[in-house]
């Protein structure tokens, strides 16, 4: 559930460059630093110099700490000072239930015992705290935006009422919803929903805690220069609390190695990012779109099998793409990800159609020749599906070869090959010329859908 269609308010959250949160789960994105302190929202335009003023004062009582107890009393204030719990509003980062870990005071006790050996150790600059992720064992990129956004908490409350005032997010408008005061109440997670914007986000790593280090290391220059060589030809082997160990204890102990890591970090560029890069934020969006075209199934007339009920949601899919500008969706997708969104587009724009109409339609099925993209069944009645991209090296095989064994292994000709072109017409007549000797020679061959995505003028200049 989209805060935006729980709502009911369209794209008023993207167009004006606010994350739009799905509300029952978090999304893997985290408030980045170094986007932090390029913002130039008004409400975090001071947010990273008071960051640093909180991390200047830890270091200052670590300084002044003789041992690292808590019967010492710089220490114990420092420790206190170390308190970090997750904002769980702002519906960021890799919790699964209705809220996340936090730093919670195991942690903190250990990442403030080895901030005391760094400042021990000589070095003084706060940005070391920004590269916990690299050095600390448990600490990845969710903590470390945890712990940024309990710093800045009431800057995103300002933020979030300033932007709740401007879009009327207000108990007068929405009498049915709860709110606390200002704050809208998430109805999944009982908490107040906060708002960030779009400019200070970047996303997570893929792995849960930061198990990609390893690409972390090999990327960066100061890094990689820091990591000696015989570690460098043993680096892959290790464990990444191994990583993090000799990270922390021959680079960011060493005052003269972490001084020049932590000049590097400061002269990087991180450029923004979009949510829309995130495969799962992605679709989610794009059910939200195909969602609002509203198509009523129940409408349309009953489907006698399950071929005509194949070529129906196909249609749809085809004139999404074609005439509602679904093209641009699958142009501006990572390439990576296109046959996956192109299936589940189609899966989506099928689902009230099979309900409405008594069908069955299974994404993936494997019967023994691996997955064909589609099956839509109405009992033993089965029509297959496959969809190609013109970008897919395997576009003439999977028309010539792959969907005839695949409609073997399922016991059908209700065949239907779907090849979507990004602007590859020697490769669509590849594939119609083929479809067409096949069907003179008297054979059966697989219904053919060519879909165009390439880009459209619009209307007014076409």
């Amino acid at each position: 559930m989209l805060l935006s269609d729980y709502l009911g308010i369209g794209y008023q959250l993207d167009e004006n460059g606010i994350f739009d949160p799905v509300l029952d789960k978090d999304s893997h994105f985290f408030i980045n630093l170094q986007r932090l302190k390029k913002t130039a929202i008004p409400e975090f335009m001071e947010s990273y110099k008071n960051i640093h003023e909180h991390f200047r004062k830890i270091i200052k009582l670590l300084d002044r700490a003789e041992r690292k107890e808590k019967t010492d009393i710089y220490y114990k204030q420092a420790l206190a000072m170390f308190n970090f719990s997750e904002v769980n509003g702002i519906c960021l980062g890799y919790a699964k239930g209705k809220s996340g870990a936090g730093f919670g005071s195991e942690l903190a006790s250990q990442v403030v015992s080895t901030a005391y050996d760094i400042v021990k150790a000589g070095v003084f600059d706060p940005e070391f705290f920004e590269l916990l992720p690299l050095f600390q064992e448990n600490v990845g990129a969710d903590r470390l935006s945890d712990m940024i956004a309990t710093l800045i908490l009431k800057d995103i409350q300002t933020y979030t009422k300033r932007i709740n005032s401007e879009l009327e997010i207000d108990q007068t408008q929405y009498e049915n919803l709860s709110f606390n005061g200002e704050f809208l109440i998430n109805p999944y997670k009982h908490n107040d929903v906060l708002l960030v914007p779009i400019d200070i986000l970047h996303k997570l790593p893929v792995a849960e805690s930061w198990e990609d280090i390893d690409l972390v290391v090999s990327q960066n220059n100061a890094l990689r220069a820091e990591v000696n060589f015989e570690v460098a030809s043993e680096w892959n082997k290790y464990t990444v609390v191994e990583r993090k160990s000799y990270l922390q204890r021959e680079v960011f102990k060493d005052p003269d190695a972490c001084k020049r890591i932590i000049k590097e970090y400061r002269s990087e560029n991180l450029e923004s990012f979009n949510p829309h890069d995130n495969f799962e934020y992605f679709l989610t969006k794009l059910t939200q779109k195909i969602e609002n075209l509203s198509i009523n199934w129940k409408t349309v007339q009953k489907v006698v099998n399950s071929y005509i009920g194949a070529k129906d949601i196909l249609e749809f899919f085809k004139q999404w793409v074609e005439y509602n500008k679904g093209w641009e969706t699958i142009q501006e997708a990572n390439s990576r990800n296109r046959e996956k969104i192109l299936q589940r587009v189609i899966h989506l724009a099928g689902l009230s159609y099979i309900k409405a109409n008594n069908l069955d339609m299974s994404c993936e099925p494997d019967e023994g020749r691996g997955p064909v993209d589609f099956k839509v069944s109405m009992g033993q009645d089965i029509t297959i599906i496959e969809v190609k991209l013109t970008s897919n090296n395997q576009y003439l095989h999977g028309y010539e070869t792959q969907i005839e064994e695949y409609g073997k292994a399922e016991q059908t000709n209700n065949m239907i090959y779907v090849l979507v072109d990004l602007g590859n017409p020697g490769k669509v007549k590849k594939v119609q010329d083929l479809h067409d000797r096949k069907y003179d020679e008297g054979a059966n061959p697989p219904a053919l859908i060519v879909i165009n995505a390439t880009r459209k003028e619009s209307a007014s200049r076409a």
